[in-house]
């Protein structure tokens, strides 16, 4: 397994794991305004106009909860809106992706069998012929209960279930459906990496690194912030090891 997989996996098992933990933080109020907004946050390149009008459709109900209709003021908001979008995007870019990733891959379901206009007129030609149809009845009707199978309508659709399901997919769990191929299984890196910094960042529960512009005043070396998962940012120097608060 490449180490891209491993952290695509561990990138999937942080969201499932953590979607609790974000349905817990929305009603604790935040100071973060305004939130990233909008289905592009995943993925840029392939939103279209109509995705582009719902982000700024929600943007705008989102906005709509700042303010209290009897009072002109400003007013603290009764969810954590940065909390909020997190999960409103995170959840549509997984179910976009489960959605498409099955339509590719998963087999199409067994049917079960047509009514027949008529029947052998041999006995045992007869009985094979109802033996076959009763076989593909019981299969259909097991196939159409598989837990396996994504599914586009019903109760499975959340942001947790969408991302253990692509989490199976990329462990190679066999299935109703054929392997990854490359192209997808990136997609999944990609959307994966995305949505679980957006979680990591909402619960401040991740490690970031970021590469400061200003030099380091003492050497003039690259100067990395680290920060997350609860602690201060702090400044350190990849040549000289200095630190800064």
């Amino acid at each position: 397994m490449t180490t891209t997989h491993t952290t695509t996996e561990r990138n999937l098992f942080t969201i499932a794991h953590h979607w609790r933990d974000l349905r817990n933080a929305l009603a604790t109020r935040g100071t973060t305004w305004p939130p990233t907004m909008g289905i592009a946050t995943i993925s840029r390149r392939d939103q279209d106009e109509e995705q582009a009008e719902a982000a700024t459709w929600r943007a705008e109900a989102l906005r709509a909860l700042e303010r209290s209709p009897d009072q002109p003021g400003w007013t603290a908001a009764p969810l954590r809106l940065d909390v909020l979008d997190t999960m409103v995007t995170v959840e549509a870019g997984l179910l976009e992706l489960a959605d498409q990733t099955a339509a590719a891959i998963q087999h199409a379901p067994i049917t079960p069998a047509p009514p027949r206009r008529s029947w052998p007129d041999d006995p045992r030609a007869r009985r094979t012929a109802e033996a076959d149809d009763r076989r593909r009845n019981q299969l259909a009707l097991r196939e159409s209960k598989n837990p396996r199978r994504w599914r586009y309508t019903g109760e499975q659709r959340t942001a947790p279930l969408a991302a253990l399901w692509l989490l199976a997919r990329t462990q190679g769990v066999r299935g109703p459906w054929r392997p990854l191929t490359d192209a997808e299984q990136h997609r999944i890196d990609t959307v994966a990496r995305t949505s679980a910094g957006l979680v990591e960042r909402a619960l401040d529960v991740g490690d970031g690194r970021v590469r400061l512009a200003a030099p380091c005043p003492v050497c003039a070396g690259l100067l990395d912030m680290h920060g997350g998962a609860g602690a201060a940012p702090v400044a350190r120097c990849a040549s000289c090891g200095h630190t800064w608060n």
